[in-house]
């Protein structure tokens, strides 16, 4: 997202997801990639949004992103030098800390973009999810696969 949080006036979170960054999620999963999604907020609108796309790994409520993704790596088998984290805030950096590639959109935190591999050109909730998983696609050297179905 953009970071923003919408609240009605009888407290109801509302939130604007990018459809091209959807996309770009489902595109890593039909890669046979794990996509997961840690925040330390806890909001219904995540869990809707993660059910849609097919996202079953959600960690809500997180106050420590660095166990968390040691807690996840552990549950799926995956050293945390061969995942890729996008992070936008300070809190981010000690879990970036231990993966093998690292993203930041162009509006996160100056601290995170100078620690970050890759900053995107895009800012966030605008498309910065989907330049990144294109740029580890290609690395991975799946996106022409990934694709294929696509180009006529």
């Amino acid at each position: 997202t953009d970071s923003s949080i919408y609240l009605t006036d009888d407290g109801k979170e509302i939130k604007a997801f990018n459809s091209k960054d959807g996309h770009g999620l489902k595109l890593l999963m039909r890669a046979g990639l794990e996509v997961a999604i840690l925040t330390g907020r806890t909001s219904g609108v995540v869990e809707h949004r993660a059910k849609e796309l097919g996202i079953t790994h959600v960690i809500q409520g997180v106050k420590d992103k660095r166990s968390a993704l040691m807690e996840l790596s552990g549950k799926l088998g995956i050293e945390t030098a061969q995942m890729a984290y996008m992070g936008d805030d300070v809190v981010d950096l000690p879990a970036m800390a231990l993966c093998g590639m690292t993203f930041a959109p162009a509006d996160a935190m100056a601290m995170v973009k100078d620690r970050a591999e890759v900053v995107t050109i895009l800012p966030g909730g605008r498309g910065a999810v989907r330049e990144a998983i294109e740029i580890l696609l290609k690395r991975l050297g799946l996106y022409e696969k990934v694709m294929e179905r696509y180009v006529v």
